[in-house]
């Protein structure tokens, strides 16, 4: 297997080499032939002003003037080959733009049900899957095969798996980036299909292994969760995910520009501006996919006890790739090949044996 990995990576570099040396033929030979037209024209303008001089038909200072504004005519003419490959570039990026916005949200299968509470907040009862398949690629890559569980209010449920078990794609499910391929989905009783996207949306805080910083400042940033939200509650929601005192101490406080991706920042840093979005969404459900993740232990340690404030007294989906985290949970739900295969506690489903007993010898705890 050593072996064919390096025949792979030998073919898509050789692929690689090939194509942007390609790339740069194209570019230098366009931008060659660009400067010796700017420049041939250039000159020829020189021999004919000279020319003209020699012959007494035009003034010295009239030469001096066409000789300096003909290289900056044919200036653009230079800078075409720069503009053209940095068009094309942008032509490329806004396909893949247009992709996305073009993409058809999922139709509404009704208008807002009557289960919907007065205050926004969604149906009161459990978030329970029926016999939801997924399948991508038109259907030829199966995700999820007839997963069936359920989420009672209050509750934390763990979700673990091996890699492709489909443990993402129930996030996107809840989330309604995809629908399903066949089964229900419902909440309190109610479909999920009939609370339109936006709504539903609003009452989830989502907290990805990998948040998204902007390069704005860290109020901003942090304002995401509630576009609304006012200086003091955007301070309050930091101190609750151990974040205010980093943030304090930045050049500029909470508005100090944390950088693209969040460049200035650290991984645990960045995980707890996730964190305070959040606690100012003030959301009933959330999701997360473990956020402790590659954190070194003085930073999982101020993360975890930011998550724990943050579930306190909050419905919770946790996709969770370390053993502490599947402790925590009340309940845990073991996924395989698409299915569920497993669900209880901890002892329970330690008793039983099976994947969730070989998940926690991967997991490095003892069966």
């Amino acid at each position: 297997r050593a072996r064919r990995q390096v025949e792979a990576i030998r073919f898509v570099t050789d692929e690689f080499r090939r194509t942007t040396l390609g790339v740069l033929r194209v570019a230098f030979l366009s931008a060659l032939v660009l400067e010796m037209v700017g420049t041939i024209s250039t000159a020829i303008i020189a021999v004919q002003i000279g020319l003209r001089l020699l012959a007494g038909r035009l003034l010295f200072v009239d030469a001096l003037f066409i000789l300096l504004l003909a290289p900056e005519f044919y200036l653009a003419l230079r800078t075409l080959g720069l503009r053209f490959h940095a068009g094309m570039a942008g032509v490329t990026a806004a396909q893949r733009i247009f992709e996305v916005l073009e993409t058809p949200a999922a139709e509404l299968q009704g208008a807002r049900g009557s289960g919907t509470r007065a205050d926004g907040r969604y149906p009161a009862g459990p978030v329970t899957l029926h016999s939801v398949r997924v399948a991508y690629a038109d259907g030829s890559r199966p995700a999820l095969n007839g997963v069936s569980f359920s989420i009672e209010p209050g509750e934390k449920v763990a979700l673990v798996g091996p890699s492709g078990a489909g443990k993402s794609t129930v996030a996107a499910l809840l989330l309604r980036f995809v629908e399903p391929g066949a089964g229900t989905i419902t909440v309190g009783g109610e479909p999920l299909a009939a609370i339109p996207p936006d709504d539903w949306r609003q009452q989830i805080a989502w907290g990805p292994q990998r948040p998204y910083l902007f390069n704005d400042s860290a109020a901003a940033n942090i304002r995401l969760g509630c576009p609304d939200a006012s200086g003091d509650e955007v301070v309050a929601a930091a101190r609750r995910a151990q974040a205010h005192d980093f943030i304090a101490a930045l050049p500029q406080g909470y508005d100090t520009p944390l950088g693209e991706r969040g460049a200035r920042l650290s991984g645990g840093q960045a995980q707890r501006i996730a964190l305070a979005r959040a606690f100012l969404r003030d959301a009933p459900l959330v999701l997360l996919d473990e956020a402790t993740a590659n954190l070194d232990p003085s930073s999982e340690a101020l993360v975890r006890a930011a998550i724990s404030e943050l579930l306190r007294e909050r419905t919770a989906l946790i996709i969770a790739h370390r053993l502490n985290t599947v402790l925590a949970a009340d309940r845990i739900v073991v996924l395989a090949g698409g299915r569920v295969v497993q669900a209880g506690t901890h002892a329970e489903l330690l008793r039983a044996g099976g994947a969730y007993r070989r998940l926690v010898g991967a997991y490095g705890g003892a069966p």
